[in-house]
């Protein structure tokens, strides 16, 4: 079986030893369409076997899965690391997230996230150099890394080099601002989801009215509210959703998918729904319904809960629960983490007198599958098959790396992840005990408990965590490329381009034009519609279609009419006579 090819761009070191080799019995696989137990016979990073009674050679490594599930490993598509904060429409350069990409990728191997997609965001037109200078950073990744790239200026330079990093450097998802100091104009923005159309590529919008939204800031400011709760106040629902119709209105004009990757509010999921039935061609991934109890938290710990979306929550599980709900109707297709953290020294800091000027961002990518599974599977909200898709399945044909990545069979990628359940842990606790968060950032799941947990990792065919034993190496990802026109969204997308060119609407008679009277005339004014003559056959067959019978006694192929008839009865001859005359 061919799959898409994720051929690393830069390398630093093999990612796996030759020869390696592990077997995996007695768990129950889960894909997102089946589940079904089964042993796993990996080599070399690759699944080579997968089935009962296998043929394992000698010297390999067992790994005992009884009682446990094993799905595909994680896939996250949108964690921020190396990242400034941009405030009030300004880069704040002195501030930097606390993650690196080794930090945030060891974060999400430990929670089974084995690969994670991030963002380039560089100087206004340096689409390419900005991708390699992160690509760069991407060199110490634990896990598999890709990138999506923001469009945050349009000219013709930016449409080549958008085309430049479809074709060469395996870029197939372009992110687009409606918000802030990216925002593109209306006309801009036409012309981008364009062009990402014609390159087959999907486009990401931050679906957000930043005009409104600042001017709103700006008002609630001069009235004295310097509070974090007030950042709802200036993003309200009727704003947002406004900014949702036209992306998807824009998106029309040239069938070009959306990737929606930001939502605020939960009506905003039902213009979302309502555009997908309307057959446009939205995808979305992630949002949190907003939770305030202003009375109950200090400053600080408001600013601990002001993230990428919707800026302010401070009942943490309110996002998952409300994603797979969304989910599992098939609103939404991924849960993401957003995962972007900053110090509390520097929220705090900077927002003090601002509420605006607070850096966005919480924790995530380590405790993304497992809150999913707490809120999802464990309410009886989704099965496990429907798990999978949302971590990871749908994730990979969205980014066109399925079967490779995103499924168990024989010829993918050895990402798997052996998930035990009704085993609970404090999200908080185990990600200070693993070092995921750092001691001067608060997690934003404090109090959390999940009965489903990762218990083996396993990441190019190579154990990097067992069951508390951490065996994370730097550098050991790749750098994904990822072919453009994804058969999951393209196919449909042809298909419906192929029936439109043939559906050729019917061309006008230049001699001939309808009257008032729907009547067709000639210019002339004479009437061109003639009444049909009766069919009659040349040969001398019989018209079978052609009735015989006459009502004036006598029948069509009579030559003359009968003057007497005789009545002879089965018995013999009839010595009765009738005369007719």
């Amino acid at each position: 079986m061919d799959f898409p090819k994720s051929s690393p761009i830069r390398k630093t070191i093999p990612k796996i030893a030759s020869g390696e080799r592990l077997h995996i019995k007695g768990g129950r696989i889960v894909n997102s369409d089946l589940t079904t137990k089964a042993d796993i016979f990996v080599e070399n990073g690759v699944i080579r076997q997968v089935g009962n009674d296998l043929t394992i050679p000698g010297g390999v490594t067992c790994i005992d899965a009884t009682g446990a599930l094993i799905v595909p490993g994680g896939i996250d598509l949108a964690v921020e690391f190396d990242n400034n904060p941009v405030l009030d429409d300004v880069t704040v350069n002195d501030v930097t997230s606390v993650d690196n990409c080794y930090s945030a990728s060891r974060a999400a191997l430990l929670g089974g996230t084995t690969t994670i997609v991030s963002f380039s965001t560089g100087e206004k037109g340096k689409l390419v150099s900005s991708f390699n200078k992160k690509s760069e950073a991407c060199e110490a990744s634990c896990c598999d890394v890709s990138l999506h790239v923001d469009v945050t200026s349009w000219d013709d330079d930016v449409k080549e080099a958008m085309t430049k990093l479809s074709i060469n450097h395996g870029v197939n998802t372009f992110r687009v601002f409606m918000s802030g100091q990216w925002q593109l104009t209306d006309e801009e923005l036409y012309d981008v989801l364009k062009h990402i159309r014609e390159i087959g590529c999907v486009a990401l919008v931050h679906a957000e009215n930043g005009s409104i939204i600042k001017k709103e800031g700006e008002r609630l400011l001069a009235e004295g509210n310097v509070l974090p709760e007030n950042i709802l106040k200036c993003r309200n629902e009727k704003v947002n959703d406004i900014t949702f119709i036209m992306s998807f209105t824009v998106s029309k004009k040239d069938t070009c998918v959306l990737y929606i990757y930001i939502y605020i509010y939960i009506y905003t999921v039902h213009i979302y729904s309502n555009t997908r039935k309307a057959h446009l061609n939205p995808l979305c991934e992630r949002g949190r319904e907003t939770a305030s109890h202003s009375g109950a938290y200090s400053f600080a710990t408001f600013c601990t809960y002001v993230s990428l979306n919707p800026y302010l929550f401070t009942d943490t599980f309110t996002h998952y629960k409300t994603e797979t709900l969304n989910t599992c109707s098939g609103a939404l297709q991924f849960v993401s983490s957003g995962h972007s953290v900053y110090n509390d020294h520097d929220k705090v800091k900077l927002g003090r007198k601002n509420f605006m000027k607070i850096p966005p961002g919480t924790n995530g990518v380590y405790e993304r599958m497992m809150a999913v599974w707490t809120t999802g599977v464990e309410k009886g909200k989704i099965d496990e098959n429907q798990f999978v898709s949302l971590t990871s399945t749908n994730a990979a044909r969205f980014l066109n790396l399925y079967p490779r990545k995103g499924r168990i069979a024989v010829g993918s990628d050895a990402d798997l992840v052996v998930w035990k359940v009704n085993e609970a842990l404090s999200l908080a606790e185990t990600a200070s005990e693993f070092a995921v968060t750092k001691p001067d950032c608060t997690s934003a799941f404090e109090g959390v408990e999940s009965k489903g947990r990762p218990s083996v990792v396993v990441a190019h065919g190579k154990v990097v965590y067992n069951d508390g034993q951490i065996s994370v190496v730097q550098s050991m990802g790749d750098m994904v490329e990822r072919p453009v026109c994804s058969p999951s969204i393209y196919n449909r997308l042809t298909t419906k381009d192929a029936l439109h060119k043939t559906r050729t609407a019917p061309t006008p008679d230049s001699a001939l034009f309808r009257g008032i009277n729907g009547i067709v005339t000639d210019n002339t004014g004479a009437n061109k519609v003639t009444t049909p003559e009766r069919f009659s056959r040349g040969s001398g067959h019989r018209a079978m279609h052609q009735s015989g019978w006459s009502f004036s006694g006598g029948q069509a192929e009579d030559s003359s009419r009968p003057s007497s008839r005789f009545s002879n009865p089965p018995g013999g001859q009839s010595h009765i006579s009738l005369t007719l005359g």
